[in-house]
């Protein structure tokens, strides 16, 4: 699939976006969604099993569309859709529900990022390949902000406890975004992401593509989810 939608008289986004329960889990609990025109993109990454992790994904993920068509920034998109979640449901002992996710917007050739847990972002700059978000040593790739340290949910963590993160800058021509949940570096590693993202010979689908199935070849014990955004 090759979608693309203007953002300013000269520069379109291409977008490729993927998603796949893993080699060891019968469900997958991740969720996205991209809105082009209303320029959102976002992951969520369920927890608590079949009827709880799936649901509580996919709740998070129509309640920051909602935010943010409201005007919500995306900390406080994030931050209301934990406390909706945690309204919606309450926590039971046994059975947990909860959400990691990652909001990003753009306005121009400029952006928003924030998120929550372990959801992740990658800017590919022409360059470099620089995680936006989590550990250094995530998939061995620069860092451009501190550890998010103990993971956190949606839902699960309480809201005056939650720990948003949240980061802003220039997205310009011929730069990327890639967004994914973490199972997705259960198999990729720095150097297999720069030359994903690096190669402009193949579509964003196929390169998003080519990410889940070198996932595959490993462990895979997670579920694997990546969106592509490509500002041509």
């Amino acid at each position: 699939m090759v979608l693309s939608l203007p953002i300013t008289p000269s520069f379109m986004i291409e977008l490729g976006h993927i998603s796949h329960p893993g080699k060891k889990r019968p469900l997958n609990e991740d969720s996205y969604d991209v809105d082009l025109p209303n320029r959102l993109a976002l992951i969520v990454d369920g927890m608590g099993g079949a009827d709880a992790g799936d649901i509580a994904s996919a709740f998070v993920r129509e309640q920051l569309r909602r935010n943010i068509l409201q005007g919500d920034d995306p900390a406080s998109a994030l931050k209301n859709a934990g406390q909706a979640l945690r309204i919606q449901r309450p926590q039971q002992v046994m059975n947990p529900s909860g959400a990691s996710a990652l909001l990003l917007t753009w306005n121009q050739n400029t952006f928003q990022a924030a998120w929550v847990g372990a959801c992740r972002a990658f800017l590919f700059d022409g360059r470099q390949t620089q995680c936006l978000n989590g550990n250094p040593e995530d998939a061995g790739v620069k860092s451009a902000a501190h550890s998010t340290g103990t993971i956190q949910a949606l839902g699960v963590t309480a809201t005056d406890k939650l720990r948003i993160h949240s980061t802003a800058g220039a997205w310009d021509r011929n730069q990327s975004f890639l967004l994914c949940s973490d199972g997705l570096l259960d198999g990729c590693d720095a150097a297999f992401l720069h030359q994903v993202l690096g190669n402009t010979d193949i579509s964003a689908q196929e390169a998003v593509e080519q990410l889940l199935l070198h996932t595959l070849q490993g462990n895979a014990d997670n579920n694997i989810t990546a969106v592509l955004l490509r500002l041509n």
